[in-house]
């Protein structure tokens, strides 16, 4: 399929390429790469994540010793400007892109690419192009409603049978979950809370 070998290509040359040549192993996820098979203008940062902590300090000190602008730093990773675009190295870990985009909360932000392919939810395709949202893990109740109501604003829409999953999830958190939940996305994520590390995947 011509697009996926073009979204590989249009994200090597953003970044992938330049970092696989220091020797930094790293994947896009998110929703970047779901604005682009949307066909609308790209407006979220650049989400990369790692196998491990080696990998993400590799890439941490790259960009540092590329004079890239840290927009800010916590717990939960760092974001930074390069080359006129901004990325967010995502401290939260996973073996492959595809185990990455395996926890993602919806499928149609289940994307990724790194240096050879796109990667992508079984139904992830077909729920884009009806603009519906489905779930695909909720492990954050509270965090998944918020987006949902952000991907309202880009014209999706979620079934009645989706809506009671993710009703019936919140309704089960314990109360003090539901307090660390209380993530303000206006702000960069901070804290240890992994809630967090999903508040950027819009």
């Amino acid at each position: 399929m011509i697009q996926l070998e073009n979204a590989v290509e249009r994200y090597g040359k953003i970044i992938l390429t330049e970092l696989k040549e220091v020797g930094i192993n790293t994947w896009i996820a998110g929703g970047a790469i779901r604005d682009y098979f949307m066909g609308v203008k790209i407006k979220t940062d650049y989400d990369l994540f790692f196998p491990n902590q080696v990998e993400y300090e590799k890439c941490k000190t790259y960009f540092n010793a590329k004079g890239a602008e840290v927009r800010w730093e916590s717990d939960n990773g760092m974001k930074v400007k390069y080359n006129g675009k901004t990325f967010d190295l995502v401290k939260k870990y996973f073996e492959t892109p595809q185990a990455t985009i395996d926890n993602f909360d919806f499928t149609v932000s289940m994307f990724a690419v790194d240096y050879e392919k796109v990667y992508f939810g079984e139904t992830t395709f077909i729920d884009l192009a009806k603009r519906q949202l489905m779930l695909n893990k909720i492990p954050y109740p509270a965090s998944t409603m918020s987006r949902a109501f952000r991907y309202y604003g880009k014209g999706f829409k979620m079934c009645l049978g989706e809506m009671k999953k993710l009703c019936e999830a919140i309704q089960a958190m314990p109360p003090e979950e539901k307090q660390d939940e209380s993530v303000n996305t206006d702000n960069p994520p901070s804290g240890d809370d992994t809630v967090n590390y999903f508040v950027g995947i819009d």
